[in-house]
């Protein structure tokens, strides 16, 4: 009888699930001509199809400052709307409170599908460069 009760709760699946963030240029994280615009790459698996319909949160030292539309990412992208699995590609500007050249910055992504189930949140730490020698 306690076979039924987890085979629902497995059968209704979880949030999106994000994995292997990284920065798409393995010697940096940073846009060479705009410093403040990260450019990272991460691999989503959703099983529900509803990813497109959902949100990406950018995440810079545990605070959200760019909350995007996977609409938009996914047509930018040409993925088909309903993709389960794929890799998603991240170009968005920082704002930089408080920051100051060799800080180590911390981004993180959250997303949130189309049935409102957020992921797990992958990060990756980076050394902030703001141009010059």
């Amino acid at each position: 009888m306690r076979v039924l009760p987890l085979l629902l709760a497995l059968a209704c699946g979880g949030g999106p699930q994000l994995s292997n963030l990284r920065c798409r240029d393995p010697a940096h994280c940073q846009d060479v001509e705009d410093p403040l615009k990260v450019l990272l790459a991460v691999d989503f698996v959703d099983d529900t199809a509803t990813l497109d319909k959902g949100v990406l949160n950018l995440r810079v030292n545990g605070g959200t400052q760019q909350t995007v539309s996977l609409s938009d990412m996914f047509a930018a992208q040409g993925i088909a709307t309903g993709t389960k699995k794929g890799t998603l590609q991240i170009d968005d500007d920082m704002t930089l409170d408080k920051m100051s050249q060799g800080q180590q910055v911390q981004v993180s992504l959250v997303a949130v599908n189309g049935q409102g189930h957020s992921s797990n949140e992958p990060s990756l730490t980076f050394t902030l460069h703001l141009g010059g020698p």
